[in-house]
């Protein structure tokens, strides 16, 4: 199997996440909506992964795509656990709802794990209400990562930045006012967003 580019393996693991959620496939046109390009732009996609031999298409019918067995491998799945809040801290409350197929190329062979996001503070990031974000686990974060942060018994997704004696949690939406704290534990930091419509 020929090599994939990033966006050919982004397309292969949204037509391999909506086939697990509806059980059957997207039309061309969903997919073009879901990376906002032409229907054309969505069908050269698809021309070009049915090419590298990863999708097999069907004759005449929309809902034709079919993964090829060997390209599940590009696929990984990681444990979806709850909710996060991208707006203000909510609860945290670890949910095991089962699990989410990402692109491996999103993982990079991380421990990783997803989580729902609630909430629009995140959303000049590109991160809406409903959205899957997918996190690396880890305890450390660099100035201006976006991280999953638990401060006391309260989880929330914001931009990461230490200062002097605390840290600061900023949103990415002029509507929310930074969160500081002196007493913030990083459970990971963000890989990934999925978004199904």
């Amino acid at each position: 199997m020929k090599t994939l580019t990033s966006r050919q393996k982004e397309v292969l693991g949204f037509i391999s996440v909506y086939i697990d959620e509806h059980a059957y496939p997207p039309t061309i046109r969903e997919i073009a909506e879901s990376f906002a390009v032409s229907v054309k732009g969505a069908y050269d996609h698809i021309k070009a992964l049915e090419k590298k031999g990863v999708i097999k298409l069907g004759e005449n019918r929309s809902r034709s795509i079919e993964i090829v067995d060997r390209a599940r491998r590009e696929i990984e799945e990681v444990p979806l656990i709850g909710t996060v809040a991208a707006g203000k801290p909510v609860f945290a409350v670890e949910n095991y709802e089962g699990t989410v197929r990402v692109p491996c190329e999103m993982t990079k062979s991380r421990n990783c794990f997803a989580l729902r996001v609630k909430g629009d503070s995140m959303k000049d990031a590109g991160i809406f209400d409903g959205d899957v974000a997918v996190i690396e686990e880890r305890q450390v974060a660099d100035n201006g990562d976006i991280v999953v942060a638990m401060l006391e018994d309260a989880v929330t997704l914001k931009r990461f930045f230490k200062e002097p004696g605390r840290v600061r949690l900023m949103a990415e939406n002029p509507g929310y006012s930074p969160i500081y704290s002196q007493d913030v534990r990083i459970l990971g930091r963000l890989r990934g967003i999925i978004r199904t419509y």
